[in-house]
C-alpha cells in the first residue's frame, strides 16, 4: 500500500483514512519517503515539516478512531510554495535575505487548510520573489522537471508542480500574476487553478516583503494545483469560505449544476494571441482535442473578442506591475530604468510599460482601460461555457540562464527557440497567460496529453468572473475527453506493484 500513497489523489487519500484502510501518518509518512528518495534528483521540496506533520497526523488518527473529523481535509497532507508564511518554518520567497525568516503567524490560506484538517509536509521551491517563469534561486538551486531533469518545470509555482508530478504531494498551493500556476502545470501536466481575482485572500504571501506594503493589488491570486479536477474544487470550497481572516474578499457564485453533459456545450477556441508563435506540437495537440469534443457532441466555434487588442492589454499588464510593484521608486529612477531597458523590451509588449515614470493619472487610466476588458471578455464569455487556448507557446524547455539581473529580476537576452522562429523568453511564456491576468478572469490550466515530443500540453479553460466552481465543473466534463497522463515515477511505481 505505501507505495501506492504517493499518487492517490486527495478524494482517494481522504476515503482510505476515513474508511481506516490506511492512517494519515501512513500516508505523510509514506510522502516523506518518497521525498527523501527522489527530491534530490528533481529539487521541489526545500523544507520538511517532519515532526509536525507526524504529529498532526497522529491527532487527526486519534480523531478518527473516536469518530471526529477535522473537516473537509481531515489528516491530507499539503504542501505549500515557500511564497507563504507558515507558523514556525522558514518563509523566503528564494530570497537570500529571508534565508532566516520564520513566520510568527500562518498566511491566511494556510490557517484555511488547517482548520479543515490539512497537515502542512512541507514547502515548495519557488523562483526569486516568485519573479521568473522558471523555478530557480540563490538560496536553494533549481527545480527540474519531472519528464526530463535537463527542462524546467516553468516557474514561479514550478516546485508545486513537480511535486505533484512526482507523487510528493496530492495537493499543493502556488501563487499566479503572470501564469506562475499555469504554466508550471503545464509543463509537467498538472491541474492548476487561477482563480477570479479578489475572492482569495493573499495576506501572508511574499512578495511583498515582511513588513512593507503590498503594492500587487489588481491580479496577482492563490491558487490549487493537483492532480485532478475534483481536487481542486475541493480545494476552492475550503479557501473560498467567509472567515474572520481577511473580509476584503469577495464571495463566489453558486454553481447552478446545470452541466451534466458534454452535449451541447459551447466552447469557444483559439490556438494563439496576436502574432506570437505557437508550436506546432501545442497547436496539432489542440486541434485534435477540440475535433474530440465536437465528436463528443459539444458546439465548438474558433473565436476570440473581436475588439481585443492584445498588444494593448499586454501592456497594461506590464502598467499595472511597474506601477504597483515599484509605487516607492522615484520617477528620476523609473526614468534612467526606461532609458537602460528600453531596448531590451521594445518586443515584449508585457514588458515596454514596467518602467518609465508614473502618475496618479496614468493609474486611473490604467484601471479605467482594465475594466473596459473585463467587460469586454465577460461579454463575451456570456455566450459560452468556456474558452479553450494554449498555455504557452511551447512545452517544457530545457533550462534556460538569464544575462543579466535588474534587481531581483532576471533578464534574458537568448530567446526561445519555437518551431524555427527565436522567440523573446517572456513573450513565450507569458502571452497566453497575463491577458486572463489583466480580466481577471478564473482560468484552469488542464492536461489534454502528451505532444510528439513525449512531453506534456496543457490548455487553459478559462470563464466567467465569479463563476469559479461552474467553469470548474464544465472543465471535468471536457477532461473526461483528454488522453490521461501518467507520470514518469507513476509508471515505475505500477511496474514495481507488479513485480513485488
Amino acid at each position: 500500500m505505501k507505495n501506492t500513497i504517493p499518487f492517490l489523489t486527495v478524494h482517494e487519500l481522504s476515503a482510505k483514512i476515513r474508511s481506516g484502510e490506511i492512517t494519515s501518518r501512513e500516508a505523510v509518512g509514506a510522502l516523506i519517503a518518497h521525498i527523501r528518495q527522489y527530491n534530490p534528483a528533481f529539487n521541489a521540496i526545500v523544507h520538511i515539516n517532519e515532526k509536525e506533520a507526524l504529529e498532526k497526523a497522529d491527532e487527526a488518527d486519534r480523531a478518527m478512531v473516536l469518530g471526529k473529523s477535522n473537516g473537509l481535509l481531515h489528516g491530507i497532507p499539503v504542501t505549500i510554495k515557500d511564497t507563504y508564511c507558515v507558523k514556525g518554518m522558514p518563509a523566503t520567497a528564494g530570497h537570500l535575505p529571508l534565508k532566516n525568516h520564520i513566520p510568527v503567524d500562518d498566511a491566511v490560506l494556510v490557517r484555511l487548510l488547517k482548520d479543515e484538517g490539512a497537515i502542512i509536509l512541507g514547502k515548495t521551491n519557488t523562483a526569486t520573489l516568485a519573479m521568473d517563469m522558471q523555478t530557480n534561486n540563490a538560496l536553494f538551486g533549481s527545480t527540474n522537471n519531472p519528464w526530463d531533469v535537463t527542462r524546467t518545470p516553468a516557474g514561479s509555482s514550478g516546485g508545486c508542480a513537480t511535486a505533484l508530478a512526482t507523487g510528493m504531494t496530492p495537493l499543493s498551493f502556488g501563487s499566479d500574476l503572470a501564469g506562475s500556476i499555469r504554466v508550471p502545470a503545464a509543463f509537467c501536466g498538472v491541474y492548476g487553478f487561477k482563480p477570479t481575482h479578489g475572492v482569495l485572500s493573499l495576506e501572508g504571501h511574499i512578495p511583498p516583503l515582511p513588513g512593507d506594503i503590498n503594492g500587487i493589488r489588481t491580479m496577482a491570486v492563490p491558487g490549487p494545483m493537483a492532480r485532478s479536477i475534483a481536487d481542486l474544487q475541493l480545494a476552492l470550497t475550503v479557501l473560498s469560505r467567509s472567515n474572520p481572516y481577511d473580509r476584503y474578499v469577495a464571495p463566489l457564485a453558486p454553481d447552478p449544476g446545470n452541466a451534466g453533459e458534454i452535449k451541447g456545450l459551447r466552447i469557444t477556441w483559439t490556438d494563439h494571441f496576436g502574432d506570437v508563435p505557437v508550436s506546432t506540437e501545442i497547436r496539432k495537440k489542440l486541434q485534435e482535442y477540440v475535433t474530440t469534443l465536437t465528436r463528443a457532441g459539444a458546439i465548438v466555434e474558433k473565436a476570440g473578442p473581436p475588439a481585443m487588442d492584445y498588444n494593448e492589454v499586454w501592456e497594461l499588464w506590464g502598467r499595472f506591475v511597474g506601477m504597483q510593484n515599484g509605487y516607492e521608486m522615484s520617477d528620476f529612477k523609473r526614468w534612467i530604468g526606461d532609458l537602460f531597458t528600453r531596448k531590451k523590451v521594445r518586443n515584449i509588449p508585457m514588458h515596454r510599460k514596467v518602467v518609465g515614470p508614473i502618475s496618479v493619472g496614468k493609474m486611473m487610466k490604467a484601471l479605467e482601460l482594465q475594466s473596459k476588458y473585463v467587460t469586454m471578455i465577460d461579454n463575451f464569455l456570456s455566450e459560452y461555457d468556456a474558452w479553450i487556448c494554449p498555455v504557452a507557446s511551447t512545452t517544457a524547455f530545457r533550462h534556460h540562464a538569464c544575462s543579466s539581473h535588474l534587481g531581483d529580476f532576471k533578464i534574458y537576452d537568448t530567446p526561445l527557440g519555437i518551431d524555427g522562429r527565436q522567440v523573446p523568453y517572456y513573450v513565450a511564456t507569458q502571452s497566453c497567460t497575463t491577458i486572463f491576468s489583466v480580466t481577471n478572469s478564473p482560468v484552469l490550466s488542464m492536461p489534454i496529453g502528451l505532444g510528439e515530443s513525449g512531453l506534456p500540453v496543457n490548455i487553459q479553460v478559462a470563464g466567467r468572473r465569479h463563476h469559479d466552481f461552474r467553469l470548474l465543473r464544465v472543465a471535468a466534463l471536457l477532461d473526461q475527453h483528454a488522453e490521461k497522463i501518467t507520470y514518469p515515477l507513476q509508471k515505475q511505481a505500477i511496474t514495481d506493484q507488479h513485480i513485488h
